[in-house]
């Protein structure tokens, strides 16, 4: 089945330094500069590969979230969260031990109900699914009776 097997793709170039752009080549998507983070010599105010990799993790939960909601009728009021993921060396290397994803809901369901959806969410994530680093949801529920 063709839904089985998806494809993404992405090219780089190097532009000069430690700095390079990703482009993507379905049409209307923007381009990203990218480059080395400070703490490696590299540039100060530019994407790295770090806080896209950090930042995949957090976009995922939220999209497969928002499929949860709308898959149940959830009336969604606000969805906000903070990734942060920690780069420790661990046998000589350094790799994302851990990325805590804090979503901050606000919904017309009760808090539980909330909860069990970000749960799912969390089961259903790709990127939090293919990632070594062990990833970790924080939540906050806020129910908005009316």
């Amino acid at each position: 089945m063709a839904e089985d097997m998806l494809s993404y793709e992405s090219s780089l170039r190097w532009d000069r330094d430690k700095m390079g752009t990703v482009t993507f080549p379905q049409e209307g998507k923007p381009e990203i500069v990218v480059a080395t983070p400070p703490e490696f010599g590299g540039h100060e105010g530019i994407i790295t590969p770090e806080d896209l990799f950090v930042a995949a993790a957090n976009v995922c939960f939220m999209t497969t979230f928002l499929g949860t909601v709308a898959n149940m009728g959830v009336n969604l009021i606000s969805y906000e969260s903070i990734a942060t993921g920690t780069l420790e060396k661990v046998d000589k290397l350094r790799v994302f031990t851990k990325i805590i994803l804090r979503p901050r809901v606000e919904a017309v369901e009760s808090e539980e109900q909330i909860l069990r959806m970000l749960e799912h969410a969390k089961k259903r994530c790709i990127a939090a699914n293919s990632m070594k680093s062990e990833v970790i949801i924080e939540p906050t529920a806020i129910s908005v009776k009316k």
